[in-house]
C-alpha cells in the first residue's frame, strides 16, 4: 500500500519549510555536541560516561520512530522508515554508544520483585562507572513505579524524575543559584531547546500549556515562567479552553488527545510546540499524530513542530546530554548546553574556580536590555566627596529611572548614624525591588572584557573576574596572593560594613592590577573581542567617556587567561622580576583602587564564616573586581593630593619643618613656583607643592629615606592631624577643587604630589610593604570605575525577605536629602 497523501502533506519536507521547527535536525546537532564533549571527557580526564537501562518485561513496540537523523556526526538521511531494532532501550543504547558512552541493558522478566529491582538500583548507585540510570516505562502493575523511580538518586537520575530534581526545577525553572537540579526532564527541556534554538522571543509572551502532569506540563510551565513568559496552564477541568488558546503567543500541547487543537482556535502568528504522540488507526495500521490538527494549524502558525519529526527526537537527544552532564558533574566539571542561568549555546570552561590563583569565573547580573544604561551607570561612591553638587546633578539626570545611584551610598552624604541607617535600608529595599522586577538579569558564568574610554585616554582595557577573599589580607606584613598596595585604615570600614551586611548585591568599583609587561592576559582577549558576545556598548553620563563589554566564557578563552596568570604567579618568575627573597610570598593581584571596599568584603566574609557560612558554596567568598594591566597605555597613575581644613597654615609649615629636621631628613627648603615650573630638580630630593590662600610654594626635603613623596609627608601629617581633632582632611584628585577651596578660606591648606612611576609600583610594595593610604589614583576622578555589573552575595535573594514586601514601597536613597 502506498503512503497516504496526508502523510506526504504532513512531512516537514514541504513548501511550508520556513514554518517547520525541525526537531530531527536540532537533535542531530545536539548529539554531535554530546559526542564531541564525550570524546573530550575521555581524552582529557579519562572518564567515559556510563548509562544503565533497566527494562522489565516485553517492550517490543514494533515500528518505532526513525532515529537515523540523530547520527552524532550529523544527519545524512531524514526520510521516515522502519528501523531494525525491537525497542527504545536498544535505540538508546545504540545512540549512546555512538556518542562515546558505555551502556548496560539490564533485562528482567515481568515476575521480578520490587525488592530485587531496588537492590539492583542501589548497586548501580554505588558503581562509579555508571553515571546515569533510567527505567523503561511502563512497569508491570505489581511494581510500585514511584518507589522504583525514586530509588534512583538525583546524581544519576537521567530522566530528571527524582523528587529532588523535580522540586528544584519548580524553583525558578531550576536556574536559581544553589537550586539547580542534577538533571532536568527530557521533554520539558526539549521544548525549551526547540524554542530557543528556533530563536523564539520569550520574555513577555503569553504561553498556554495544555496539560499539568508533574513530569511534563508543570515543568514546562515552570521553565516558560523562568524565561519571563506569562503562562496559563489548561487541563481536563479547564472550561472554554479554546478561548485561552486564542490568546496564546506560544502554545505547548501535551494533552495526549489526537487532533484536539483546531487551527481556528489559534492566534495568527502563534508558535506551536506539539508534544503529543498519539497513535490513530489508518489503513489497518497505526499512524502517529499530535494533539494539534497540523494541516489547519500550519496555515495560521508562524512556527510549528510536526509529529513525528519534532519532540520525539529532541527529547531523545536531551536524554543523552543528561547522561554526559551527570558524568561531568561526577568529575566536578561544568555541564554543557545548560548552565545555572539557562541554555548555553557555547562551551563554557570545564572549571569555574581555580584555587591556586584565588580566581573564579563569576556569574554577573546585568541590567536588562531596553533600560537606559547611561542612567543606570554612575561613578564610584568615594569620588567627589567635597562636591555634593556633582551628586545632585547625577540625581537630576537619573530621576526615577533604574540606576545604580539607588544601590550605593555616596560618601559625600555620610552623616549621623540614624540618617545613615535610613539610607542603608533604602539601598537594601531597592535591591530587592530590582530583583522582583527583573531589572537585573543573571548571565552565564563568564569573565567580562571591558574597554573604557575616558575624557583623557581613548582606551583602558580591563577584565571583570571574581577573587577569593580567603587569599586576600590587608594585615601589616601580609604575604597573600591578593594584597593592598596602600595602607588600610580599619576605622574607615564600619560604615561600609554596615551597608554590605544588609545588601544582597555587590556592585564592584575595585580595580586590581596585574604587572604583565608582555601583555599576556587581557590584551589577547581584546585582539579577538569581536568573536565574543557583546554585553553592552554605551556612553557614560556627564561626559565621562564610553563603556563596552564582552562576555568571555568559552573554554579556550578562560583557560588562556588562567594559563597566563599562572605564569605571572610562578614563584621563580616572581623572585627574578622583583629581586624578592625566598621567604616573600608571590603578589599576583595588587589592589589599586577600592582597597577599603575589598577590605570591607573581607571583613564581612570573615564574619559570615564565624557564623557557619559554607566556604565552598557561599557566594560572598568571592568579590567582583576589574583586573587592569599596569602596562596598559590607558592606565595612568594620578597623584592624590591632601586638602586640610581648619588649619593654621604658618604654624603647620613650621611644625613640618621642625619634624623633618628632628627625623634627620633635612634640610627642608621652601622654594618658589610650582611642581610644574620648578627647574633643576635634584635626584633623591622629595618635592611637595603646598598652596593656601596667602602662601604657596614647593617643599624640598633633601634626605628622606622613603621612596615616595607622599610617604614622607604622611609621616608628619597623620600624627599632626591626630593631635588636632578640629582639623579634617580630604583626598582630592585633580587641581580644580584645590584651587576652589584654597581660595575660599585662609584656613585651608593643600599639599600636591608629583606623578608616581607606575612601573615601579609592585617592586616598591615587595621591597617596602604597602604604601601610605591614598598614595596614587588610577586616573583622574572622572576616569574611575563606574558601577554597572552586579553579583549576588547571599545564597537566597527574594524580596519577600525584605521590609519592602510588607510596606509595598521603598525609599530611594537620595530622595530625602
Amino acid at each position: 500500500m502506498g503512503v497516504p497523501n496526508t502523510d506526504r502533506e504532513r512531512s516537514p519536507r514541504r513548501q511550508t519549510d520556513e514554518k517547520i521547527i525541525d526537531g530531527r535536525r536540532i537533535a542531530a546537532a545536539l548529539c554531535h555536541d554530546v559526542k564531541t564533549a564525550a570524546r573530550e571527557l575521555q581524552s582529557k580526564y579519562g572518564v567515559t560516561p556510563g548509562l544503565a537501562i533497566i527494562e522489565v518485561g516485553n517492550h517490543n513496540y514494533g515500528q518505532l520512530l526513525d532515529f537515523s537523523g540523530l547520527e552524532p556526526d550529523g544527519p545524512e538521511k531524514l526520510d521516515e522508515h522502519k528501523v531494525n531494532l525491537s525497542n527504545y532501550a536498544e535505540l538508546k543504547a545504540r545512540m549512546a554508544e555512538r556518542c562515546g558512552m558505555h551502556v548496560q541493558i539490564l533485562r528482567f522478566s515481568e515476575t521480578v520483585t520490587q525488592a530485587r529491582l531496588i537492590r539492583i538500583i542501589q548497586g548501580l548507585m554505588e558503581d562509579e562507572s555508571i553515571h546515569g540510570i533510567l527505567v523503561e516505562l511502563p512497569l508491570p502493575q505489581h511494581l510500585n513505579e514511584m518507589e522504583i523511580l525514586q530509588a534512583i538518586g538525583p546524581s544519576k537520575d537521567v530522566d530528571g524524575l527524582a523528587f529532588a530534581n523535580l522540586g528544584r526545577l519548580m524553583i525558578g525553572g531550576g536556574y536559581k543559584s544553589g537550586a539547580e537540579p542534577s538533571s532536568r526532564p527530557t521533554v520539558p527541556m526539549g521544548v525549551m531547546e526547540l524554542l530557543l534554538r528556533s530563536k523564539v522571543d520569550l520574555p513577555g509572551k503569553h504561553a498556554v500549556v495544555l496539560g499539568r502532569s508533574s513530569t511534563v506540563g508543570a515543568p514546562i510551565a515552570a521553565l516558560l515562567t523562568a524565561h519571563d513568559c506569562t503562562v496559563t496552564t489548561c487541563h481536563s477541568q479547564s472550561v472554554k479552553v479554546e478561548e485561552h488558546i486564542a490568546r496564546a503567543d506560544i502554545l505547548v500541547s501535551c494533552a495526549g488527545r489526537p487532533g484536539f487543537v483546531r487551527g481556528a482556535w489559534l492566534k495568527p502568528g502563534a508558535v506551536i510546540i506539539d508534544v503529543g504522540m498519539n497513535v490513530v488507526p489508518e489503513g489497518g495500521k497505526g499512524r502517529i499524530v499530535g494533539d494539534v490538527c497540523f494541516e489547519e494549524a500550519v496555515r495560521v502558525a508562524s512556527k510549528i513542530t510536526p509529529v513525528p519529526g519534532g519532540m520525539g527526537h529532541i527529547s531523545f537527544a536531551i536524554l543523552l546530554r543528561n547522561v554526559l552532564n551527570l558524568a561531568r558533574s561526577a568529575a566536578q566539571l561544568t555541564r554543557i548546553g545548560i548552565g545555572p542561568t539557562g541554555h548555553e549555546m557555547f562551551r563554557c570552561a570545564d572549571h569555574l574556580r581555580f584555587p591556586d590563583l584565588g580566581l573564579k569565573v563569576p556569574r554577573v547580573l546585568l541590567p536588562r536590555q531596553g533600560l537606559d544604561f547611561t542612567k543606570w551607570c554612575v561613578i564610584a561612591c568615594d569620588q567627589y566627596t567635597s562636591q555634593p553638587e556633582y551628586w545632585k546633578a547625577v540625581k537630576d539626570i537619573v530621576k526615577d529611572a533604574p540606576s545604580t545611584l539607588n544601590l550605593i551610598f555616596p560618601e559625600v552624604y555620610l552623616g549621623d548614624a540614624k540618617g545613615n541607617q535610613q539610607i542603608i535600608r533604602g539601598i537594601r529595599d531597592k535591591m530587592y525591588e530590582y530583583d522582583r522586577d527583573r531589572i537585573l538579569e543573571p548571565q552565564h558564568p563568564g569573565f567580562v572584557l571591558i574597554d573604557r574610554k575616558t575624557p583623557h585616554v581613548s582606551s583602558r582595557k580591563g577584565l571583570l573576574v571574581a577573587l577569593d577573599l580567603d587569599m586576600y589580607s590587608f594585615e601589616k606584613g601580609s604575604q597573600s596572593l591578593i594584597r593592598p598596595t596602600e595602607k588600610t585604615i580599619p576605622e574607615r570600614l564600619p560604615p561600609r560594613i554596615a551597608i554590605r551586611e544588609q545588601s544582597p548585591l555587590e556592585l564592584p568599583h575595585i580595580l586590581v592590577l596585574i604587572d604583565d609587561p608582555s601583555k599576556t592576559v587581557i590584551e589577547p582577549l581584546m585582539a579577538r573581542a569581536d568573536t565574543f558576545p557583546k554585553l553592552y556598548d554605551f556612553d557614560l553620563m556627564k561626559g565621562s567617556g564610553h563603556l563596552r563589554g564582552w562576555h568571555v566564557a568559552e573554554s579556550a578563552a578562560v583557560e588562556g587567561v588562567v594559563a597566563a596568570l599562572r605564569s605571572l604567579a610562578s614563584p621563580e618568575n616572581f623572585r627574578r622580576r622583583y629581586e624578592a627573597a625566598e621567604n616573600q610570598g608571590v603578589i599576583l593581584f595588587p589592589v589599586g583602587d577600592g582597597n577599603h571596599s575589598l577590605a570591607t568584603a573581607k571583613q564581612c566574609w570573615e564574619n559570615l564564616k564565624r557564623k557557619g557560612a559554607d566556604p565552598e558554596t557561599h557566594p560572598a567568598r568571592h568579590a567582583l573586581v576589574e583586573l587592569v594591566n599596569i602596562h596598559d597605555p590607558g592606565m595612568t597613575f594620578e597623584p592624590i593630593h591632601r586638602l586640610v581644613f581648619n588649619i593654621d597654615v604658618d604654624k603647620a609649615l613650621k611644625d613640618l619643618q621642625a619634624d623633618v629636621e628632628k627625623r634627620g631628613w633635612g634640610p627642608l627648603q621652601m622654594l618658589t613656583g610650582t611642581l610644574a615650573t620648578l627647574r633643576n630638580k635634584e635626584k633623591g630630593v622629595h618635592y611637595v607643592e603646598f598652596r593656601s590662600q596667602k602662601r604657596s610654594g614647593v617643599l624640598a626635603i633633601a634626605h628622606s629615606p622613603l621612596v615616595l613623596e607622599v610617604a614622607t609627608l604622611t609621616a608628619w601629617l597623620d600624627p599632626y592631624l591626630a593631635g588636632h581633632p578640629s582639623m579634617s582632611v580630604d583626598y582630592v584628585h585633580g587641581e580644580e577643587v584645590i584651587a576652589e577651596k584654597t581660595a575660599e578660606a585662609a584656613s585651608n591648606l593643600a599639599f600636591l604630589f608629583p606623578i608616581m612611576d607606575k612601573n615601579d609600583l609592585v617592586k616598591t610594595v615587595v621591597k617596602e610593604g604597602v604604601l601610605p593610604r591614598k598614595t596614587f589614583s588610577m586616573g583622574a576622578a572622572d576616569e574611575k570605575r563606574f558601577y554597572f555589573e552586579c553579583q549576588r552575595i547571599v545564597p537566597e535573594f527574594t524580596f519577600f525577605k525584605s521590609d519592602f514586601f510588607r510596606r509595598g514601597s521603598v525609599s530611594v536613597p537620595l530622595s530625602e536629602r
